[in-house]
């Protein structure tokens, strides 16, 4: 990293990974030792060391400053075509205000460690002459304090998307109701239907839920079995809830509605239309004592999860609405 990549700020805590402590500074600096090679450690599964440069790195242009480095360790069991993706920090104790100066690229750089590249650092940590200033606190009698953090990214492969389908496939449902006079229970539910990998069904209350009991004619959707859904997704959809009337094909009456469902909880209507025009044989809504009904989605949410990463937007087209066919009504 060049010194002007660098974002610079003290904290109170100390780093979390490694830690070096040098004393007799000096003395390490005036020997003909070039750099310092801390023990291995390990962070996320992985084998690390620091390398210390108490002169500077001059095949780096460090000369005149603190060189640091983060070295990967112990590669050689490592698989043909090994990479490892890090980002890191490093710190420098400041004694006099008891804080840790950390250092880390400013744009948040991922750093890849393989074969031909073990190590990335700073050769310009600190200017010497910084460094050595008493007033600053890095080096108080002679000695000095360095460390690390190190956050290794492991690709697991995992990811979601989700899109918006218009008008998915087999998106209508018809429910037929026989013997609607007879239905005495609180509420009654259809058979199981499925739309996009989804179960859902139908519930009406024929004479009205419980805060419509006798005046209302209550209809709605709801998922069927979520808790079993591998998934376990909230999902969307608008949808239209209609009772048709058999008598003459533009008097149906329809209800548009839009929810996200989660749960088995049915969303729509308590007050579906009154149960006076239900009942009434003049207007069409039941006949032979025989009420039909129907959902037909408009949009729904379709969530996918896959530990194989594909393409999450193919081509030019819009990764969040797609169109398809609509079924026709039955």
């Amino acid at each position: 990293m060049k010194s002007s990549e660098i974002l610079k700020y003290k904290r109170d805590f100390p780093p979390a990974d490694y830690s070096l402590k040098v004393d007799s500074y000096t003395l390490l600096s005036e020997s003909k030792t070039e750099k310092y090679d801390t023990n291995v450690f390990e962070v996320g599964g992985y084998k690390w060391r620091l390398s210390f440069y108490p002169n500077g790195d001059k095949k780096n242009n460090g000369s005149g400053y603190i060189s640091l480095y983060l070295v990967i360790a112990e590669t050689d069991t490592y698989a043909p075509g090994w990479k490892v993706n890090v980002n890191f920090k490093f710190f420098v104790y400041d004694q006099m205000e008891d804080k840790y100066l950390t250092l880390q690229d400013a744009n948040g750089a991922v750093r890849r460690f393989h074969a031909m590249k073990k190590e990335w650092g700073i050769a310009q940590l600190l200017p010497l002459e910084t460094f050595k200033d008493p007033a600053f606190g890095y080096l108080v009698n002679d000695s000095c304090v360095f460390g690390v953090e190190v956050f290794v990214i492991n690709y697991t492969g995992n990811w979601e998307s989700i899109s918006l389908v218009k008008k998915p496939n087999n998106g209508t449902f018809t429910w037929k109701i026989e013997n609607f006079s007879n239905l005495d229970k609180p509420d009654y539910w259809s058979e199981v239907f499925n739309v996009e990998g989804i179960n859902w069904k139908l519930n009406v209350s024929a004479n009205g839920d419980s805060k419509a009991k006798d005046k209302s004619f209550s209809f709605y959707l709801a998922l069927e079995n979520w808790g079993s859904h591998p998934m376990k997704k909230a999902v969307y959809a608008e949808y239209n809830l209609r009772v048709f009337n058999q008598l003459d094909d533009d008097q149906h009456v329809e209800k548009k509605a839009s929810n996200w469902f989660k749960y088995e909880i049915g969303w729509g209507f308590r007050n579906f239309m009154s149960l006076r025009d239900l009942r009434d044989a003049s207007k069409g809504f039941i006949v032979k004592d025989t009420l039909i009904v129907e959902v037909v989605f408009l949009v729904i949410s379709v969530a996918d999860v896959s530990s194989v990463r594909k393409s999450l937007f193919p081509l030019k087209k819009n990764p969040f609405i797609s169109s398809r066919p609509s079924t026709p009504s039955t």
